[in-house]
């Protein structure tokens, strides 16, 4: 029964393959999608236990913190706007337009709550004095940040803006 066995071989091998086949056509799309289920969004900042990435102090209050992921995902965290900001016009001019949409700020208003550094509104002003000294908050909205400003008065601005301020209030220190 040579021709049987080799019938059954045959079978055997094919239905192998088949339930190869089948498995990869699985798992292929599956893990595809797993890829792309990857966090794009911030981890909650360890209040007391992280130090910032731009001047080492420990973040530790939780209206003022600050994160982005670098382009390969590594999530650094920050003290204050300010030290994100630094942060980031350190970086090449061509890379900073992307930065700004791997950045969170702390929605002042909602302590540990991380808001979109490119959407945020952020005040100015002489009031609650931010980690470094400048008086830059940030809110969720547009409409919390001049109620805070009619509060305790100060400039709102942009994440644009604010760059632009903190990077000129820096050449002057320095």
């Amino acid at each position: 029964m040579p021709v049987a066995d080799s019938t059954l071989i045959t079978r055997r091998r094919a239905l192998r393959q088949l339930a190869t086949v089948a498995l990869g056509a699985a798992v292929v799309p599956s893990l595809a999608a797993l890829e792309g289920c990857g966090e794009s969004g911030p981890h909650a900042i360890a209040y007391g236990r992280e130090e910032c990435a731009w001047c080492r102090m420990t973040v530790s209050d939780a209206r003022y913190g600050a994160v982005q992921l670098t382009a390969r995902g590594k999530q650094q965290v920050f003290d204050s706007i300010e030290c994100l900001a630094q942060a980031t016009l350190a970086l090449d001019a061509s890379e900073q337009p992307r930065a700004a949409t791997r950045s969170w700020v702390t929605d002042s208003l909602h302590p540990g709550t991380l808001v979109p550094a490119s959407t945020a509104r952020y005040l100015r002003s002489t009031g609650p004095g931010s980690p470094m000294g400048k008086g830059f908050r940030a809110f969720a909205s547009a409409s919390d940040a001049e109620r805070e400003q009619q509060r305790n008065g100060g400039v709102t601005m942009s994440w644009e803006e604010a760059l632009t301020v903190i990077g000129s209030d820096h050449a002057a220190d320095g």
